[in-house]
């Protein structure tokens, strides 16, 4: 991480050694949410491994422009969100699943049966998240993959923690009924 930090801080912008090892600390501390979210949203794990290091590449560069009354690790989301936006558009791809269903799929301790269950439940799962709207999608991701609170995700997306409430319910609500219809299939 030093390296890239100290490659990205010539490419950027002059930084203090403080800032650097600030920048390590939230990296190290960080990284795995920011990955989760990303891997949670695009279904592809070197992908979201590039998105997510894309993503701390970005926070370096803007670093002089963080304000700290802003959580860093919605900050930080907020620049994943804005990654993965710009990575759809590129790869026009539609396709959402959680990284807790592609941990399930690739287990090692299960039995064949048990693995048939599993990957029926994932393609359900994979149907029922495309039905859902980006926003429920988004917010989904934000709640599950990051365990963000309402309120940090209402400041990333600014709307109110009521309405991040509301769509959080409604969208699980939407899930279940998808995940039920798509079962009974």
């Amino acid at each position: 991480m030093e390296s890239t930090v100290m490659a990205m801080k010539v490419e950027c912008q002059t930084m203090t050694q403080m800032d650097v090892e600030l920048l390590e600390s939230i990296y190290r501390q960080y990284y795995k949410n920011v990955y989760n979210y990303i891997g949670f949203r695009i279904n592809n794990h070197s992908d979201a491994e590039e998105l997510a290091s894309l993503v701390f590449e970005k926070a370096i560069c803007k670093w002089k422009s963080y304000n700290p009354v802003f959580p860093i690790e919605a900050w930080l989301i907020s620049i994943a969100k804005n990654t993965i936006i710009d990575h759809l558009r590129t790869k026009k791809r539609k396709h959402f699943v959680t990284l807790g269903s592609i941990i399930e799929m690739v287990s090692f301790n299960k039995r064949p049966d048990e693995i048939v269950v599993a990957n029926e439940e994932n393609r359900i799962l994979i149907i029922a998240m495309s039905k859902l709207k980006d926003q429920e999608r988004q917010i989904l991701s934000m709640k599950f993959a990051t365990n963000l609170n309402h309120g940090e995700i209402a400041k990333i997306l600014n709307i109110s923690d009521s309405n991040v409430g509301v769509i959080v319910h409604r969208a699980l609500k939407k899930l279940r009924k998808f995940m039920d219809v798509e079962d009974r299939v």
